[in-house]
């Protein structure tokens, strides 16, 4: 069953990213309907975490990516594969009493074993409203590319997961891009993990297609003690599609992404 995960470096990261966004919701969470235990969950979430900085460097042809990136890639992948099948990690997800069809989708299962036709705990259910403000909000994520600049700025381009490239745009009928960031040294341990974690700045832009100015973000830098180096810094951001006037109809939030600071 561990073949469900796609050993292509963009396949895997799609997979990998809707995965750890999706186990974490609902209540019980997801992942306690699939009877993933706290270890599990906390690996899975760990992959993630190495991935999605080599990811973006991998993803960068023109600057950043190299061989040695997606050879690193490429072993997460096997590692996680690996995991997933000495764990029975996907096994444990098609055996869910209540799986539904919004766990066919994000795992890869034939939607004919949903047993529940569509979760009613997942950021990925139907929400409908009247006129045009009728929705659909499915597990689409924000894919972002984010690019250090220099300066404390992050240039940031927002991008439908299902597409992930060309121009930056946001979804129809959504008008603001909502992120939760914030700016730690390297060298900090227990980096955030959600996007309602105390240490963020929550924020909204109204471009899928702007400069982030991270140089006010700096209640999480801590005193370095004199003579010692200076650590880099690295963001931790969270992003989701969201609606100004209907704020109910907010699509999930993605899973988090982190980056150098310049």
């Amino acid at each position: 069953m561990a073949t469900l995960i796609s050993r292509s470096i963009k396949g895997f990261n799609s997979f990998l990213t809707k995965t750890c966004n999706y186990l974490p919701q609902g209540s019980p969470t997801n992942a306690v309907r699939f009877n993933w235990t706290t270890s599990n969950l906390s690996t899975w979430q760990n992959f993630l975490v190495l991935w999605a900085p080599l990811f973006l460097l991998y993803d960068n042809r023109k600057e950043s990516y190299t061989t040695a990136v997606k050879n690193k890639l490429l072993g997460i992948i096997g590692n996680a594969v690996t995991y997933a099948r000495t764990n029975k990690l996907m096994e444990l997800v098609r055996a869910c009493a209540s799986l539904n069809s919004d766990d066919c989708a994000v795992f890869g299962l034939p939607a004919k074993l949903a047993i529940t036709p569509i979760s009613t705990n997942s950021a990925a259910s139907l929400a409908k409203t009247k006129g045009k403000e009728k929705t659909i909000i499915t597990e689409e994520s924000v894919y972002p590319k984010i690019i250090p600049i220099g300066g404390g700025i992050l240039h940031i381009k927002a991008y439908l997961e299902k597409v992930q490239s060309g121009r930056p745009h946001k979804p129809e009928g959504y008008d603001e891009l909502e992120y939760a960031i914030g700016v730690f040294y390297s060298t900090a341990t227990g980096l955030p993990v959600s996007p309602d974690d105390p240490r963020l700045t929550k924020d909204y832009s109204t471009k899928s297609n702007f400069k982030l100015l991270t140089s006010a973000i700096a209640s999480n830098l801590t005193a370095i003690a004199a003579g010692s180096a200076t650590p880099l810094k690295v963001a931790v951001i969270f992003f989701r599609w969201a609606k100004s006037k209907h704020p109910t109809l907010d699509g999930p939030w993605s899973v988090a992404f982190t980056t150098p600071v310049l």
